[in-house]
C-alpha cells in the first residue's frame, strides 16, 4: 500500500520520535511526502529544529506525474485544502494510494471527494485495536503527541478505551 502523509502527521510522529510505529502497523508499505511538504520541512530544519531529519531519513519524496497536474490544479482551487495537501491528494486520487493528516478538514474534503484518508485518530486507533502497544505506552505516546506537538487528541478516551479487556 502507498501512503502520503501531509507535514503535520509526519510532524507528530517526528517530534516524538515514533515514526516506526507507521511501518510496524502498516507493514509492507511504502510511505512518502511530496515536495511541497519537503519544502515546508526544510523551513522548519532552517529554523533550528531537529525533528525534519527524522522525517527526510524515513521518507522518500514522491512527485507528481503529469497526469496528476489536471487533479491538483482542481484540488488546488477548494479554498480549504493548502498546495502541500492538494499535491499529496492529487498523488493518491491517481494511485488509490492512503493519504495521512491531522486536519479534519483534509479528512472530511477527502471522503467527499472519494480520496482514501486516515487521521491520525484512526492511526492510534488502528495500534490499539492490534495491540502494537500497550495500554501505558499509548498514554504515554497520547501525552507526548499533546505537549511536544500541541495537539489536543480529543478521542483519547475512545483510544484507551479498547485497552478495556488487555492488562498491561
Amino acid at each position: 500500500m502507498l501512503f502520503i502523509l501531509d507535514c503535520d502527521i509526519a510532524s507528530t510522529f517526528a517530534k516524538i520520535n515514533r515514526i516506526d510505529l507507521l511501518g510496524r502497523i502498516f507493514q509492507k508499505s511504502s510511505f512518502h511526502i511530496t515536495n511541497s511538504v519537503y519544502a515546508e520541512l526544510m523551513r522548519s530544519k532552517r529554523a533550528g529544529f531537529l525533528f525534519p531529519d527524522r522525517i527526510f531519513s524515513r521518507f522518500t519524496l514522491i512527485s507528481l506525474e503529469d497526469e496528476e497536474l489536471e487533479i491538483f490544479q482542481e484540488i488546488s482551487r477548494d479554498e480549504r485544502i493548502h498546495y502541500g495537501e492538494a499535491e499529496g491528494l492529487s498523488i493518491c486520487k491517481n494511485r488509490n494510494a492512503v493519504f495521512l493528516t491531522n486536519d479534519q478538514v483534509v479528512v472530511r474534503f477527502c471522503e467527499e471527494k472519494g480520496i482514501n484518508v486516515l487521521s491520525l485518530k484512526d492511526v492510534l486507533l488502528y495500534i490499539a485495536e492490534k495491540r502494537v502497544l500497550g495500554h501505558k505506552e499509548m498514554t504515554q505516546i497520547i501525552k507526548e503527541i499533546e505537549t511536544k506537538d500541541n495537539t489536543t487528541i480529543k478521542s483519547r478516551e475512545d483510544i484507551l478505551n479498547l485497552y478495556e479487556s488487555q492488562s498491561d
